[in-house]
């Protein structure tokens, strides 16, 4: 009984870290999304970078969620039955381990939100940048050809930016 307590303990403590951490990665997504929009590019270079280890860091304690739910259940398979595992603890336990994983779960959802937000916004502003692109540099003196007069489509690889954020 002793190990059953500290295997929900250690359960415990790792959905607490997954919770702060996630909570810690909505914040940066929002700084992120803060920093593009005023264009400070150095501050998003920074989130980028913390964002990562941060992803990081909650694979390895999703995988330590794992370890605990096999050790208290190594006959469950633990990747998709949580609950199932679960209902093998004290009503206590359960109701505590349910309530924090439903937490970490739901941050979990509003994070991949707000990266969908993110990427939506930056795959939107690369449309509109690739359409001025294209009006500026098919609008240049130097018109290209092709053998059969036809006008070639611009190439905008010789366009030079800067591409550090």
């Amino acid at each position: 009984m002793n190990t059953s307590k500290n295997l929900v303990g250690k359960l415990e403590s790792v959905l607490e870290k997954q919770i702060t951490l996630l909570t810690d990665l909505y914040a940066c997504q929002k700084r992120m999304y803060e920093s593009v929009l005023v264009r400070d590019w150095e501050q998003l270079q920074k989130e980028l970078a913390l964002s990562a280890d941060m992803a990081e860091t909650f694979k390895h304690l999703d995988d330590s969620r794992l370890a605990v739910l096999r050790d208290i259940a190594p006959h469950i398979e633990v990747e998709n039955g949580f609950y199932r595992v679960t209902a093998l603890l004290g009503e206590a336990d359960k109701t505590v381990i349910n309530s924090r994983y439903r937490e970490m779960k739901r941050l979990l959802l509003l994070s991949k939100s707000e990266n969908d937000v993110f990427t939506t916004y930056i795959t939107n502003a690369k449309t509109l940048l690739a359409g001025m692109l294209d009006t500026v540099i098919s609008g240049r003196k130097s018109k290209i050809y092709t053998r059969n007069g036809a006008l070639a489509s611009t190439n905008v690889e010789s366009v030079v930016l800067n591409r550090s954020f």
